[in-house]
């Protein structure tokens, strides 16, 4: 009888450090999203663009992901939005008035989903930044590349 009651204790003991272990890794992957939805730039290398959340307002991030891959920085961030139209309207306005992009696809925002691309050169030489937003009814996924390259600017 006493072994039945050390193994349900050992059984309760290792469940209680595996929620403990989860709740301390959620808590941490809580904090580093809330970090990126309330960041105020997207960063790669010397390059520094404002983010969607600094232009249209705090939106809720559902993952981020960093990539080094061949020469090729990436970073992606998924968004959920409300206002899907009007919030890429506004950050497309900004990014090519304000931060010196240019469309490389066209856009119709009418048309859900789809993809809106710009580019720009990088601030190293030779390097250029490619911004793509992937788009639908509930969020939109903003993709930052930076890699060698040349543009072709629509138009």
């Amino acid at each position: 009888m006493k072994k039945g009651k050390k193994g349900l204790k050992i059984i309760v003991l290792v469940f209680v450090c595996f929620l403990g272990l989860g709740l301390l890794i959620g808590g941490m992957l809580m904090m580093i999203l809330g970090n990126e939805a309330k960041a105020e730039e997207y960063t790669l290398g010397n390059d520094t663009i404002q983010s969607i959340g600094a232009v249209v307002g705090k939106r809720s991030v559902t993952s981020i992901s960093i990539e080094n891959s061949v020469g090729v920085k990436t970073k992606t961030v998924h968004y959920r939005s409300d206002a899907v139209q009007s919030d890429l309207m506004e950050y497309v306005q900004y990014l090519r008035e304000e931060a010196g992009f240019q469309l490389t696809s066209d856009m119709d925002l009418a048309q859900i989903p789809a993809t809106v691309q710009l580019g720009k050169q990088s601030e190293d030489p030779g390097d250029i930044l490619v911004l793509t937003i992937d788009y639908g009814m509930s969020g939109y996924t903003i993709t930052l590349q930076k890699g060698e390259g040349s543009l072709t600017p629509l138009g």
